[in-house]
């Protein structure tokens, strides 16, 4: 449920991009990131992750500054630097030995610290090629282009990647977890 609210704002900047253009865009991204996002603190019982709180303020600071300033300059870096910062705290994470992926998915896999590292440093790149990405559509593109990326070109990427994930791990899926399905 909460991946399927977090695509409002996605939707609701699509929409309001190809019908009023780029500020009404950034708009109608902050207010419904407001709106997601205040759903998400009751449903979360007053309280986001670290996650969340990163997007949500830097939604508001660029999607800000756009506004204020009326320049979508700013709202284009709003996506490299959200994924920047991603990638380098996956990274920074791995070098203190406390890889985040672990944190996250310790459910799931079954994994040595080394296996951890591993896959944290394959979402750092993961982070770091979609900022690379979101840099090169913002900068160098046509805002239609841009839109189409920020909106739902991005998924089938990440798509990939998890599908691509799950299949190499597939047997360090922890043995609790398909004890469960099992029943």
């Amino acid at each position: 449920m909460k991946a399927l609210l977090d695509f409002i704002p996605l939707i609701a900047f699509f929409i309001a991009a190809r019908t009023h253009g780029i500020l009404a865009a950034a708009g109608a991204l902050l207010v419904a990131t407001l709106i997601i996002y205040a759903i998400h603190f009751v449903r979360q019982k007053g309280k986001f992750d670290k996650q969340q709180w990163v997007v949500l303020l830097l939604t508001i600071v660029f999607c800000g500054g756009t506004l204020i300033l009326r320049d979508d300059i700013y709202l284009r870096w709003k996506s490299p630097i959200i994924n920047g910062i991603f990638a380098l705290t996956l990274l920074v994470s791995v070098a203190i030995n406390k890889p985040l992926m672990q944190l996250a998915m310790k459910d799931v896999f079954s994994l040595s610290m080394s296996g951890w590292k591993k896959l944290t440093v394959a979402w750092a790149a993961f982070f770091a090629l979609m900022g690379i990405l979101h840099y090169i559509t913002a900068f160098t593109m046509t805002d239609e282009a841009w839109i189409n990326f920020k909106t739902y070109g991005w998924i089938p990427i990440m798509l990939v990647f998890v599908i691509a994930q799950f299949i190499v791990l597939k047997k360090h899926i922890n043995p609790a977890l398909t004890d469960k399905t099992a029943k």
